[in-house]
């Protein structure tokens, strides 16, 4: 990686007198940010809502990027980011150095290319190739843009309404000779825009591999595993009224699981989500509700919980982006119960995003200045499935976000929460007593 430092470094030497250098018909543009955040927990133990003493630390994100762009249609774009003991699934520091330099690297989150035109097709069309961050739809099943995929990415514009693609991802190489420990994903999608204001889209996913589901250890583990998730979705602003809607549908199977004949899983879940919002001067008004589908019969042959793909969870609420809150499903462990399919050796017990949890949540968005931006969120919590009569309670959340524009790229923030767990937790055996938990972000955010 220093190796990749030094070349990176020497670009930024090479342009630093000026953000944007134009020559030969290529210009590259310099940014970055630098953002420093202070966090305290309270009542969080072993991912759980149970008694402890508080925490408290100050990280530091560093990003750097390089956008080139040659002539119209060539770009390639480079993003450097922090990472602490060479671990590629977080992206700060932690305070802590007494007159010495912080042990930290810096590792690529975006290396990637991409060439745009009409070519043969006689349409607008391109392709994107390298590491890069990968959503679909109102990402729901699959959103990995803290720290991306390797890919490819092809689609073209039959119409201006009109977008159509389709990709690979590399989700999992193992050992490059040995193609039974790899897990891939294909994607395809289609998008239609009915006016400028409103969209909608579908997408379907498959991964496939020939030996490897990573959650369950090391491979070889399954024959194979064939997941599919079929989705669909909508956004858009009807006249003031704004609006997101997601529909997924999964099906597929783990073929021998352990290598055993016969001992196959079905993948059978499901999930809704719809969001909306209208503006009642001068506050914003927001609703959301999302279902995925939980399983009640864990011995079965069948996975009815609805299955994501949102990363690794490791690091927690340090590395994490916020999905809908920002304590539960971030910080502490969720109520799904067989998020098998994850690139996460032993699963996921956070970052699931939605399954086997349905959420309600009310939201409110106030201006208050044109400097300051204030926002409430009050969420209800619910396992959508539970075994042996657990209560399905699985708590409230209430939270609370306001930034301050200090000076043209320069914000202050802060971000407070707290979450009551509800009966879930006890009687699942999973803590003793439960505790609230509260939890305090704030921070400074330089963009440049």
């Amino acid at each position: 990686m220093r190796k990749y430092l030094a070349i990176v470094l020497g670009v930024l030497l090479v342009f630093s007198v000026a953000a944007t250098a134009s020559a030969m018909d290529t210009e590259v543009t310099l940014g970055g940010k630098i953002l420093v955040r202070g966090w305290y927990f309270k009542n969080i133990a072993n991912n759980l809502p149970q008694d402890s003493t508080s925490q408290a630390l100050y990280t530091t994100n560093a990003n750097l990027t390089v956008d080139i762009a040659v002539e119209e249609n060539v770009r390639g774009f480079m993003e450097l980011e922090t990472t602490v003991a060479g671990n590629p699934n977080t992206g700060l520091y932690i305070w802590g150095s007494n007159d010495t330099k912080p042990v930290s690297d810096l590792y690529f989150r975006q290396l990637w290319v991409m060439y745009t035109g009409s070519g043969l097709l006689g349409v607008p069309a391109g392709i994107k190739l390298g590491h890069m961050p990968i959503s679909l739809g109102e990402k729901q099943f699959l959103n990995n843009e803290r720290f991306g995929d390797d890919a490819i990415l092809v689609w073209v514009d039959p119409t201006k309404e009109l977008h159509l693609a389709v990709g690979t991802a590399k989700l999992v190489e193992g050992v490059w000779q040995n193609h039974t420990d790899d897990l891939d994903g294909y994607i395809a999608l289609a998008t239609y825009a009915l006016d400028k204001d409103n969209t909608i889209g579908i997408n379907w996913t498959w991964i496939h591999s020939d030996g490897n589901c990573p959650s369950l250890g090391p491979s070889p583990n399954v024959d194979r595993l064939n997941f599919h998730n079929i989705g669909a979705h909508a956004n858009g602003n009807i006249s003031g009224l704004t609006y997101a809607a997601e529909l997924d549908i999964q099906t597929g199977k783990l073929h021998d699981i352990g290598l055993i004949p016969g001992n196959d899983l079905k993948a059978k879940g499901w999930a809704a989500f719809v969001k909306l919002g209208y503006m009642v001067d001068p506050i914003n008004i927001r609703g959301s509700f999302a279902y995925g589908s939980g399983d009640d019969d864990l011995t079965d042959q069948d996975c009815k919980e609805f299955q994501t793909l949102q990363g690794p969870d490791e690091i927690g609420a340090l590395a994490r982006l916020v999905h809908y809150t920002q304590i539960y499903e971030r910080s502490i462990q969720t109520t799904a119960q067989s998020a098998l399919l994850t690139t996460t050796p032993g699963g996921n017990v956070r970052n699931t995003g939605i399954a086997n949890t349905t959420y309600y949540n009310l939201g409110l968005d106030w201006k208050a200045t044109p400097d300051i931006n204030l926002s409430l969120d009050g969420f209800i919590i619910r396992a959508s499935k539970t075994v042996g009569g657990v209560s399905k309670s699985a708590g409230t959340e209430l939270d609370f976000k306001g930034t301050y524009k200090i000076a043209k790229n320069l914000s202050y923030f802060v971000e407070a929460a707290g979450f009551w767990p509800g009966n879930y937790y006890e009687e699942s055996g999973l803590v003793a007593e439960k505790e609230t938990v509260t939890q305090l972000i704030h921070g400074l955010l330089l963009t440049f």
